[in-house]
């Protein structure tokens, strides 16, 4: 009775069951771990394909010259770049697809994965595949080049922005969809701008002499114009140059109006100043050199037939003329060669130009609306320095340049130090690009080789975005600058 009962209660044992059945369980489990460990590295592998075929995509986008076998070699190289072999996964059946006719490019491919554990259960490997879809925005593209022309732009800083702008002007008119959906002009600035001597005495250049500063260095009563005094002399013709009109019209675009004389532009011509006292633009004798400076200034009978000399009535008249927005590569990359280094710095000039050559309205019409849904509208601004106006010069303290003799008080501050004047036209520079950005543009900056914070600063500030301002120390920076905002413009997607 003794030897059943014990076999009795051995059947009906439970213990050492879940031995066993972990030891049953143990083999699916394991392939189960390890299977979340492959399946892991499969979704990574999906990951880096997607990122190397997004880069891919959009390498081919930007050459759109390329032939089909050309955009593969290329796609084929950026996947290499950005998914090289050490990586997890096998990428193959690499196919790119090119639909001129809207822009589009495809690309996709797989990434074979191999498994550590799901072998086991007789899958040997895991394929992810991608694909992108990368669509050339069809929007019409509107930039001007505002550059700094100025002397400390000299010699080899001058050959450098050259290269980088022609480099910009070459991508984007090769990745541009439709011709006449690009359109570039340029603005070179030094301490005044040049709208183009083809535009002598036209409507919204003051030809009757009326703006409130036309003249106003005469002092009061019945003002020369300063179309009439050069015409008066004989050996010298207006350079095509303009002056800054009245604050706040000197930035801003408002379109020049008869009704309004403020609105209209002053050719530029700096008066002959003083024989004596050490003034800087004395190119004409003085009638009198015992009457008072007020008297010597407004004594216009040297004018008729003067010959000037040692002196210009265009002496911060330096920069080559504007070019107005166009869709002639040749045109721009034209004007981009010729630009000259001279002369002082006034980026406020320059932006409140950049900004007339993108407007729809005179004096420079060639732009679309503003707020139109289809068209992009840009600007670049690079100096290499801080804003200078030059104080000093006698009684009329300052030289003349687009803001007339610092004594008339045209900048909103009457002063003879060069450091307050120059103040006073950074301060007219951040007006000026508030402008720009209120009207939709978008604003990129740069300061080449530029040491003064200050400047940087303003420069920061000037951007549409932080990120849209770029700190150039070298020539090499410059050129990869400009080669990122031309990327940026190209203002491509990823639409999948």
């Amino acid at each position: 009775m003794g030897i059943l009962r014990k076999l009795s209660a051995f059947a009906r044992s439970r213990s050492g069951n879940v031995a066993t059945v972990f030891c049953i369980l143990l083999a699916p489990l394991t392939v189960l771990a390890g299977g979340a460990v492959d399946f892991n590295q499969a979704m990574n592998a999906r990951a880096r394909l997607s990122e190397a075929l997004d880069a891919a995509g959009l390498a081919v986008a930007t050459r759109p010259e390329l032939s089909a076998a050309e955009a593969e070699q290329v796609a084929l190289d950026f996947i290499q770049a950005n998914y090289p072999a050490r990586d997890v996964g096998n990428v193959q059946n690499v196919s790119v697809s090119l639909d001129n006719v809207t822009g589009t490019v495809r690309i996709s491919g797989e990434s074979e994965v191999r498994t550590a554990l799901l072998g086991l259960i007789g899958m040997d490997a895991i394929t992810v595949d991608w694909e992108a879809e990368i669509q050339q925005a069809r929007q019409n593209l509107e930039l001007v080049m505002v550059l700094d022309n100025t002397g400390s732009m000299s010699g080899q800083k001058l050959t450098s922005l050259r290269n980088a702008a022609l480099t910009l002007t070459d991508a984007l008119h090769s990745n541009a969809p439709e011709p006449d959906r690009l359109r570039i002009g340029l603005v070179p600035f030094a301490a005044t701008v040049n709208v183009g001597t083809s535009h002598a005495r036209a409507w919204w250049l003051d030809p009757d002499g009326r703006s409130p500063v036309h003249g106003e260095w005469f002092g009061s009563g019945s003002r020369p114009t300063h179309w009439e005094l050069f015409d008066a002399m004989s050996n010298v013709s207006w350079g095509g140059c303009v002056e800054a009109r009245p604050i706040p019209y000197d930035v801003d675009d408002t379109e020049p109006d008869n009704r309004n004389p403020s609105t209209l532009f002053v050719p530029y011509l700096a008066p002959d100043e003083p024989d004596t006292g050490g003034f800087r633009n004395n190119y004409l004798p003085d009638d009198d050199g015992t009457r008072t400076l007020a008297q010597r200034m407004s004594g216009l009978a040297k004018y008729d037939g003067g010959r000037p000399s040692g002196g210009n009535p265009n002496a911060s008249c330096t920069s080559r003329p504007i070019t107005p927005l166009t869709t002639s590569r040749r045109t721009i990359d034209t004007a981009l060669n010729a630009m000259q280094a001279r002369g002082n710095t006034n980026v406020a000039m320059g932006i409140g130009w950049g900004v007339r050559v993108l407007s729809p309205q005179a004096p420079f019409t060639e732009g679309r609306a503003y707020g139109d849904r289809d068209t992009i509208k840009a600007m670049i601004i690079l100096t290499d320095g801080e804003n200078v106006m030059s104080g000093g010069n006698g009684a009329l303290m300052s030289e003349y340049a687009a803001y007339g003799h610092a004594v008339n008080d045209r900048l909103g501050v009457r002063s003879a130090s060069g450091t307050v004047l120059s103040r006073a036209v950074d301060d007219r520079t951040a007006a000026a690009c508030r402008v720009a950005r209120e009207n939709g543009i978008r604003v990129y900056t740069i300061t080449f080789q530029v040491r003064d914070d200050r400047t940087r600063d303003l420069m920061r500030d000037c951007a549409s975005h932080p990120g849209l301002y770029f700190d150039s120390p070298d020539n090499e920076t410059l050129q990869d600058v400009f080669e990122l905002i031309a990327g940026d413009l190209t203002n491509l997607r990823i639409s999948r």
